[in-house]
């Protein structure tokens, strides 16, 4: 007879735990961590700079924070779709080459455009002030390929400085992510060492060489901050502790509907309770006042053993809504630490409702030039220039002759009170408005071309007929 021996010392499957939770702590003494400095760590023997202290959580207490705060996170998502504009175009108003346009529209394995590209680079940028690019060139069956990605802060690391205090690679590896979760053997096994681009380096120093003959190379995009020398950080970080504060009202709001009782009065019959009938009552009177549509009842405390005397008291159930000043307040801060503007991120308010189309466009034309542009040189400049530049000397591609940039997608037609008819061309202002381009002649002349022939016809008299 066969005997079946059970495995008794089986462990019961812990429940896995969510990677962003209700709980973002920050030292009150150090809410924004200095950056690690010398304080290195070991990944596979591979020394990195933590982010931003040994600790090395920063970059998700920033995540946190985003996704419990509604009104950054609100910044962030409206910035993003203004700051990537409507792709990348000439500004000579040269037609771009077609293998170029089939490029940006996949630009990697992931098959993501060139425009999801810029949308994540901005995303990431606000939200961490740190951006890892990637970039493979590789040959197969004679075909040259090159790929672009944006990964992901969180798995990512800058690399030791050498002796001259420069760093000259990252590493990425899935241990960064701290879950708590069971990690395999073969996402440990694929941290990689990337060196950072530098063109000042030599094309061996500069991309790393896999034994299939795959090069990568890593592009670390980063919003500079006085004071720390190696990672940036996020443009909003100055309203972090506001991020903190307008979950935390809310929370406070929630936990009061959910656990707190408000009795509009108490009964209270006085006697002789044993233990049994005590707890008795405390478990009725949570039941009967603790959740939806039970506040402001009348509760009733008796006594099943003697009564010697009873009181009535009578509470104020009106309350209004708490932190509901101060919230306005946090909105406000965390909107300026943005750079942003309420209006551009759907946040209506009683000062700004009436003021007409006039008051927006100024809204517009100033965050446009102050943020949206500069935004879109930046990226242009320490991104994409660097991209274009490899990739055309990979593909053999002539960019040199194009002046690329990231295509504004503000409706240009409503802004500045300068006329704009001589510097405006039919075909923009029709796919500003979503029109389709006109084909015709009409559609490259510039409206004050237009304009000026429309009154040099009207300036012709009537030239009299033959009988």
């Amino acid at each position: 007879m066969a005997v079946t021996k059970k495995n008794t010392s089986q462990k019961p499957i812990a429940k896995k735990p969510s990677r962003v939770n209700n709980e973002v702590r920050i030292d009150a003494k150090n809410p924004i961590p200095f950056e690690g400095g010398r304080a290195f760590s070991f990944v596979n023997g591979t020394r990195y700079i933590p982010f931003l202290n040994e600790k090395d959580d920063f970059g998700s207490q920033l995540l946190e924070a985003r996704i419990l705060s509604t009104t950054h996170n609100r910044c962030i998502t409206s910035k993003k779709r203004y700051c990537k504009g409507s792709g990348f175009y000439d500004k000579d108003g040269q037609e771009l080459p077609a293998e170029l346009n089939d490029w940006l529209a996949s630009m990697n394995k992931k098959n993501e455009p060139a425009s999801t590209l810029v949308e994540k680079n901005f995303e990431d940028f606000f939200t961490w002030g740190n951006v890892p690019i990637e970039l493979v060139r590789f040959t197969s069956a004679g075909q040259k390929y090159f790929y672009v990605y944006v990964h992901n802060f969180l798995e990512w690391r800058l690399g030791t400085p050498d002796e001259d205090d420069i760093i000259t690679y990252a590493i990425q590896s899935k241990l960064f992510l701290r879950q708590k979760g069971y990690l395999s053997a073969d996402e440990i096994k694929r941290a990689q060492k990337l060196p950072l681009y530098n063109p000042r380096q030599s094309e061996k120093d500069n991309w790393f060489k896999d034994e299939k003959g795959v090069q990568r190379t890593l592009i670390w995009h980063k919003n500079p901050v006085s004071g720390y020398s190696y990672y940036g950080l996020p443009s909003a970080i100055a309203s972090m502790i506001y991020q903190l504060l307008e979950y935390k009202g809310a929370r406070y709001n929630l936990d009061n509907f959910e656990n707190n009782m408000v009795v509009s009065a108490l009964l209270a019959l006085k006697g002789n309770l044993s233990q049994q009938e005590a707890d008795r009552i405390g478990k009725k009177a949570i039941q009967t006042h603790t959740g939806d549509g039970k506040r402001g009842r009348v509760m009733v405390v008796a006594s099943e053993e003697g009564i010697e005397g009873s009181d009535l008291h009578t509470f104020d159930t009106a309350k209004d809504g708490s932190f509901s000043e101060a919230d306005d307040k946090w909105t406000q801060k965390i909107i300026l630490a943005n750079e942003w503007d309420a209006v551009l991120a759907g946040i209506q308010s009683a000062s700004t409702m009436g003021k007409g189309s006039g008051f927006l466009t100024k809204i517009i034309e100033h965050i446009n030039k102050n943020v949206i542009l500069p935004a879109q040189q930046d990226l242009m400049d320490n991104v994409w220039t660097t991209i274009f530049k490899v990739a055309s000397a990979w593909m053999g591609w002539d960019l040199s002759k194009y002046k690329l940039a990231i295509k504004s997608n503000v409706d240009i037609s409503g802004l500045t009170d300068v006329d704009i008819t001589p510097a405006v061309t039919v075909n923009e202002v029709r796919e500003a408005k979503g029109l389709p381009g006109d084909k015709t002649e009409k559609g490259g002349m510039y409206l004050g071309e237009l304009k000026g022939k429309q009154q040099n016809n009207q300036d012709v008299p009537n030239q009299p007929t033959n009988a």
